[in-house]
C-alpha cells in the first residue's frame, strides 16, 4: 500500500472520530467543548484535503521515503486514537 493512501486512512479515521466526539458532546450539554473539537475536526479535514499522490509518484531518496512511511504509521495511530476516544465518548455521553 502507498503511503498516501495510509494518510487518507489516518485522517479520515481521525475525521470520523473526532466527528463523533463531537456529537456525543454536544448531545450531552458540552457545547463548548463540543465547539473545541470542531476545530480538531477542521484540522482533520484541511490535512485530508493536501494528500496528493503526485507528491508520492516522484524517485525520491531512501530517507525521505522512510520518513514518509512513519509519518503515515504515525497518522494511523493518531486516526486510531482519534476513532477509539469517539466511540468512548459516544458511548460514555450517550
Amino acid at each position: 500500500m502507498e503511503s498516501w493512501k495510509l494518510y487518507v486512512v489516518g485522517l479520515g479515521l481521525g475525521l470520523v472520530g473526532t466527528l463523533v466526539t463531537v456529537v456525543s458532546l454536544a448531545l450531552a450539554g458540552f457545547v463548548t467543548s463540543s465547539v473545541i473539537g470542531l476545530g480538531a475536526a477542521f484540522t482533520f479535514a484541511v490535512s485530508l484535503t493536501n494528500v496528493s499522490r503526485t507528491d508520492s509518484d516522484r524517485d525520491h531518496l531512501l530517507i525521505y521515503r522512510v520518513g514518509n512511511w512513519v509519518g503515515a504509521v504515525i497518522v494511523i495511530a493518531i486516526g486510531l486514537l482519534m476513532f477509539t476516544v469517539g466511540i468512548v465518548s459516544f458511548r460514555t455521553f450517550v
